[in-house]
Parts: C-alpha cells; structure tokens; sequence
C-alpha cells in the first residue's frame, strides 16, 4: 500500500528502484521508506538522505506495553492504566481495583445525576439544520460514569482482535481468555464518550515525528499534527447500564460491536459499518469536502489534541532520539476517545484521550471511496513536502 499510495506524490523525475536492487549500479537511494525495517536494507539505509523511521521508533511508539509505561509529559488526560501479564497478572489487577468483587453488575455513581437525565454528548445532533453549523454544545448533565469499567487489550496486537470490554459481570470470563505471561495492558473507559449519531466513535489524527527540526536542521525532534482526520464509528448503538438489575443492558456490556471502533474489527458487516468519516481539526462548522462528504468539525478537540500529542513527544523522544544522519521520521496514527469533563465552575470543556498509536498506521484506505483517499494523499503529501523533499533535495 505504501508505494502505490506514495510514488505519484513524488516528483516525476524521481526514479522508482522498489523492484530493483538500489545498489547493483553503484549508487545508493536517496529516500527509502518502509513500514518495518527489513534486514535487506541494512546496508544501505544509514546513509540515504531520508528515512521512514526513528530508532526505536515502532518498539516504543507502537507496543502498547511500552507507550503505557511512559509517564506522557504528566499530561493529566492521560487514561489511567495498568500493565499486566497473562491470567495471574490479570487477577492481581483486579484484586487492586476491586473489580472482582462478586457482584454482577457495573456499579454506577448516581450521586449527581441518573442515567436516565443524562445526555451523551454527540458531533452530530439527530437534525442538524443549516443555521445549527457549529458543533453542538452538550446539553444536561453528563452521564454518571460506571465505577468499574475498563478495556484490555493485547499489547502486541493491531487490528480487530485482542480486545475486550472488562467489568465486574464478566472479569472470571476474561481471565480465562488470556495466555500466560502474556503481556497485557488495561484502561480506564473514557467517560463520557462523545458518540456520533448515537454509536461509540474514536479520531485517528495523523502526527509526523521528526529526528530534526526541519526549519533549522538543528537536532531537535519536532512534533507535527494534521488537521484532516477520521472518525471510526462503532457498528451499534451505544448503551450502558441504566440500573444496576437490568440483564439487557448486562448483555450490551458484552457486545463488542458497541464498543469497539475499528475499522478492521467493523468493516466485514457492511450494513452496519459507517466508513470513515472525514474530520478536520481546524474546522469551527460542518462542511462539505470536495467529494460531496459531510466534514464534522473538530476544533474543540484541538488543543486537547495537541497537549496530548506534545506530551507524547516529551516523553517518548529520550528512547527514540538519533535518526539526524539519515533524516529520520516516524509517521503516526494517534487514536483518541473524545469527552468532556466538568472544571470547577460547572462548566464543560473537550478532553481528548490517547488511546494507541501506529507507528505507522496503514497507508491504505478501508473503504477505497474517494473521500477517504483524498484524505491519505493529503496527509502524506504534505508530509513529503514537509520533511522529504528538502531533506532529499538539499541533502542536509
């Protein structure tokens, strides 16, 4: 996918050696890419001008064992979360947080509101008129969060599997699941998602993490993030307990396909799956893109989004710092849960929440419409104008 994707937005005089051996003419590639190292490019991808990646840039950025454990800038949005290997690690994580505490059913706190009051938050109102452009402010309390909800995933899993929505009902279920000395990461559920149009939705946001800082070519590591985006939507409708006696709603804790937002997981029902949604973090009002798709602005979220971003930088770059000679860069795919939380005055202000990255994400597209490839051009052409190019024409 990288090279269909990346070839026509490189100059035209660039010459492609993908197929060939770069070095059986005596001369090296300039600008090599790939989204893992491979042991056949060894000899030669210290010295190109430009390089896909960090050291160490994919084992920590992309290994949710090792992102977890960063401390991400003291960044006080960052999910509480917990490391764990196989089912003994498991049963030890729910010993320290009481999640197997007999009961059946995820206690929620109704000490300001009830579940039935509450509104969840949603970037889509279920009319949205021409003069309601802007995103809807939440209206009525925030739901009151479930004590006890988390989600575990796999450490060293990308993709659909690997996943599972933990609480009280279901934790003896989970344990049994698990591998031994596995390696195993939990959080917090952010509450209270943002949906759209009522089902359970992330935004995959898309950063550049460069080895210098590309105005001065000084050895500084910058971090870049672009406005265009996506929402990955859950394929049903989002629910959670409404009392704690109610064994429908027990049921929706268990249905994956509430809460997961994959795009890989969601994607084989296409009756439910709802695409990607193109986003844009700089947009104050719902717009059309030039492919006749609705925009769902974002720029709330912005600066939640890039405190988050900054401090991922702050704290990961002291392991992945080098790459200056080869002009290194790791492209990313940084997913976060929107929320909004309630400051000391009552009133409530957009979080966003890290979830994962990839590092890379995919350069594919999951549906092949025209919109979401526009997006991806988009994104990585300004990437190759941003960092490539001068690191391959100026050499520096």
């Amino acid at each position: 996918a990288a090279h269909e994707r990346i070839v026509p937005l490189l100059p035209s005089g660039w010459v492609d050696c993908t197929t060939t051996s770069p070095t059986t003419d005596g001369e090296e590639p300039d600008f090599l890419w790939e989204n893992a190292p491979h042991h056949e490019t060894r000899s030669y991808r210290d010295s190109v001008h430009c390089y896909s990646h960090l050291p160490n840039g994919s084992a920590v950025l992309d290994d949710k064992w090792a992102l977890a454990r960063l401390a991400l800038g003291g960044n006080k949005h960052a999910l509480e979360t917990h490391c764990f290997r196989g089912p003994d690690g498991f049963a030890a994580f729910c010993e320290r947080l009481n999640i197997l505490t007999g009961s059946n059913q995820v206690a929620v706190d109704n000490s300001t509101s009830t579940p039935d009051e509450a509104h969840f938050p949603d970037l889509v109102p279920s009319i949205l008129k021409e003069e309601e452009s802007t995103l809807p402010v939440p209206e009525g309390p925030l739901p009151p969060p479930p004590r006890n909800l988390w989600v575990i995933k796999d450490a060293g899993s990308n993709g659909a599997g690997g996943i599972w929505t933990v609480h009280p009902g279901n934790a003896h279920l989970i344990q049994a699941s698990l591998l031994p000395n596995h390696r195993y990461v939990a959080q917090r559920y952010t509450w209270p998602p943002v949906l759209f149009r009522g089902r359970k939705c992330h935004v995959r946001v898309y950063g550049l993490l460069t080895s210098a800082n590309p105005d001065t070519f000084q050895e500084e590591s910058c971090m870049y993030v672009h406005d265009q985006c996506f929402l990955h939507v859950a394929n049903e409708p989002f629910s959670y307990p409404s009392s704690h006696d109610d064994n429908e709603d027990e049921d929706q804790l268990l249905d994956a396909s509430v809460h997961i937002t994959n795009c890989c997981a969601n994607s084989h029902d296409q009756d439910k799956f709802a695409g990607e949604i193109v986003s844009d973090l700089s947009a104050t009002t719902y717009q059309t893109s030039k492919e006749g798709v609705m925009v769902v602005p974002l720029q709330v979220f912005r600066s939640s989004i890039h405190e988050q971003m900054e401090g991922l930088a702050r704290s990961s770059v002291p392991f992945i710092r080098g790459g200056h000679a080869n002009g290194g860069f790791q492209y990313l795919g940084i997913d976060f849960v929107l929320s909004y939380e309630e400051n000391s005055e009552g009133q409530l202000k957009p979080v966003a929440y890290l979830l994962e990255v990839n590092a890379p994400p995919s350069q594919d597209t999951a549906t092949g419409l025209d919109h979401a490839e526009a997006v991806h051009d988009a994104v990585l052409g300004d990437l190759l104008n941003l960092w490539v190019l001068p690191k391959v024409s100026g050499g520096t």
